[in-house]
């Protein structure tokens, strides 16, 4: 009996333990575009997204990971192995609106336009999520956070092609 105890026992206490341990970010709902706007990056990627307040958005060294779902969205001479993407284009918050629903409600959607390496306008979001006071930019496993202007590695932004 006391067996079956001491094992109830540790199991509860591993359970609580592995709560205050879990690191996992939560969605943030309700994304503000003053959230949203500045300059967002991922170091380990060298990738970097400005976001300004007009709507617009100037990239560089966007993840090719981007463009897996849509069919033809790059060149036929990209190589994933050499090149990078720069990009321009637009961004919205398509759950601005309170009957939105909560899924769309973290959501920045991102609209490419054709130049570089990119022949067709595509789009793709990216979903906004905090780990304890910070914010991050999410698409699949690549993590953007905001960072202080100016921000080391994505200053002077300017999109062209990277052949």
């Amino acid at each position: 009996m006391r067996k079956v105890a001491f094992a109830l026992v540790a199991l509860m206490l591993m359970a609580c333990g592995l709560r205050t341990v879990d690191s996992r970010p939560e969605a943030i709902v309700d994304v503000t575009p003053e959230m949203v706007v500045g300059t967002w990056r991922n170091a380990g990627r060298d990738a970097t997204f400005v976001f300004a307040a007009d709507g617009s958005m100037q990239a560089l060294h966007v993840p090719p990971e981007f463009f897996l779902d849509f069919q033809y969205a790059l060149t036929p001479d990209f190589d994933r192995n050499r090149d990078r993407i720069d990009a321009a284009g637009s961004w919205t918050l398509p759950g601005g609106k309170p009957s939105a629903p909560a899924l769309v409600r973290n959501t920045v959607s991102l609209t490419f336009e054709p130049g570089g390496f990119i022949q067709n306008r595509g789009g793709g979001g990216l979903e906004v999520h905090r780990q304890g006071s910070q914010t991050m930019l999410q698409f699949r496993a690549i993590v953007f956070t905001k960072c202080p202007e100016p921000c080391a590695g994505g200053s002077g932004v300017s999109p062209s092609p990277s052949r």
